[in-house]
């Protein structure tokens, strides 16, 4: 039964021109992975540990 419905998903893709499931799935997931890093450089976070390996390098000349 999930063999025959494997066959007919993957023939109505074919049938319909449209992009493959695993080709939506890593689309996603390269979006996602580009917001996640935009939100990691513009929310601070790494500010804060750079600041935090400067005071225990005990550099004074900010």
């Amino acid at each position: 039964m999930i063999d025959q419905l494997m066959i007919l998903a993957e023939s109505g893709a074919e049938a319909s021109e449209g992009l493959s499931a695993p080709a939506v799935g890593i689309g996603i997931f390269a979006i996602l992975m580009v917001l996640l890093g935009i939100t990691w450089l513009t929310g601070g976070a790494h500010h804060r540990s750079l600041d935090a390996k400067r005071d225990a390098s005990g550099d004074t000349d900010h």
